[in-house]
């Protein structure tokens, strides 16, 4: 499948707020998972979420640790941490597309993503949620 990089990265992190991730990790690993998957080498959104809430949370909190106590000589061995460690330091994002993005993972994001949205009700939509009849704003 082919994606830009800012829809995998909004996907992504849409799916692991839905799986209930804070937002800023979920957004950092959103890009995280874009950034693996640039190019036709890697399925970054596969990657990212075969790992738990818990899992994330903690490589994160490895490599900003590495990064605050040695930032020019830190060194990480996985992709996913060299990747993340990138990422926070800030380094632009590659220009190619997301080929390489199974199906399978895909849908998975989707179907995560999907616990984020407003219930369909009439409450819901007395409080403002959907498009209502006239979607001008």
């Amino acid at each position: 499948m082919n994606f830009s990089l800012n829809e995998v990265h909004m996907t992504l992190r849409k799916a692991l707020c839905g799986r209930g991730l804070a937002f800023g990790v979920a957004d950092d690993f959103g890009a995280v998972g874009a950034r693996l998957s640039s190019g036709q080498a890697n399925d970054g959104v596969g990657t990212v979420l075969r790992h738990d809430n818990d899992a994330l949370i903690a490589l994160l909190h490895r490599v900003e640790t590495a990064l605050s106590l040695n930032p020019t000589s830190a060194s990480f061995v996985e992709p996913l941490e060299q990747t993340l460690a990138e990422h926070l330091g800030g380094t632009p994002f590659p220009r190619e597309r997301a080929c390489a993005i199974s199906e399978q993972s895909w849908h998975q994001a989707l179907e995560l993503s999907q616990l984020t949205y407003v219930p369909e009700t009439e409450a819901s939509r007395l409080g403002g949620a959907g498009a209502g009849t006239n979607d001008n704003d």
